[in-house]
């Protein structure tokens, strides 16, 4: 064999083997490819989960905030009496406290943190307890606390067009429905089968009174539902308003409102677009320094 037939039998043989060892660089290749592509998916996954703590810890954090402040004002300020009760020397029947005597609230004091807050609201057999805050406005409060710190929940707050006394016909209150059940959060109960019947009354502290209100009526609404107009005056006008709550409620709470009493609407988030409203009529008032107590 010639020189130049061994110089080609060397390149057959090269040009047999290039396949494979192609064949082979091009699966290490896809693998190296792969390897990256998953440590970047991973690395990306775990820096989604790192944002995603980061923002629920600052959630859950400014949650805890929140309702420290709320709570702290709440020990300080606000004494629910205990309701003890007492056997008639008649008939031995035991006898409930009257509803004034239900709690105290030292709103001056509350005052002192905020002039802002005009009144406190408290549920009777419910957890809702809060300062209501009145800036003339619906948006100082939405996501400000009672302090004036940045807050989620924001605070409770009434109505910028409403008077700040509770003396119009129809005052309107504000809250978030908050996850955690704070604020007006607990209000979607009034959806469930039986709630209302043990949740009728709330209380609303002044400097001057305490008024005592019952829940009449309470639905889905939307945003734009004519049930925020305020103020309204007795009359034709404020009695179809009435009618119209009584239409749309979820409940048929045999409560008469007529055009001379004052409501308060609670009003908070729902479903998008549209918010859950809560209406109570104003039955009982009580006068400090009076010792008087008369019915709306």
């Amino acid at each position: 064999m010639d020189k130049r037939s061994e110089d080609l039998e060397v390149i057959d043989f090269a040009e047999e083997e290039n396949p494979e060892t192609k064949h082979r660089d091009r699966n290490k290749s896809k693998r190296k490819k792969t390897d990256i592509i998953t440590t970047a998916i991973f690395l990306v996954g775990i820096g989604l989960v790192i944002f995603a703590g980061i923002r629920l810890y600052g959630i859950f954090s400014d949650y805890h905030k929140s309702n420290k402040i709320y709570n702290n004002l709440e020990d300080e300020f606000v004494t629910v009496l205990p309701q003890e009760e007492t056997d008639s020397t008649e008939n031995s029947e035991e006898e409930e406290l009257p509803w004034y005597q239900y709690a105290k609230v030292d709103l001056e004091g509350v005052q002192q943190t905020n002039p802002d807050a005009v009144g406190w609201i408290l549920f009777e057999n419910e957890k809702i307890s809060y300062p209501v805050l009145y800036s003339g406005d619906n948006d100082t409060y939405l996501r400000t606390a009672i302090d004036k710190s940045y807050a989620t929940a924001g605070s409770i707050f009434m109505e910028g067009a409403n008077n700040p006394d509770f003396e119009d016909c129809h005052t309107i209150i504000y809250g978030h429905n908050m996850k955690n059940l704070s604020m007006f959060g607990r209000l979607k109960y009034y959806k469930d089968e039986g709630y209302y019947e043990d949740h009728m009354y709330f209380q609303i502290f002044t400097n001057d009174a305490i008024y005592r209100y019952q829940i009449f009526a309470y639905s889905d609404v939307p945003e734009d539902s004519t049930i925020y107009r305020v103020p309204f005056a007795p009359g034709e006008e404020y009695t179809q308003f009435i009618n119209d709550l009584y239409r749309h409620s979820y409940v048929d709470s045999g409560v008469t409102v007529t055009d001379s009493d004052k409501i308060i609407t609670l009003s908070t988030c729902a479903a998008t677009g549209y918010r859950f409203v809560v209406h109570a009529v104003r039955v009982d008032t009580y006068k400090y320094g009076m010792n008087s107590i008369s019915a709306e």
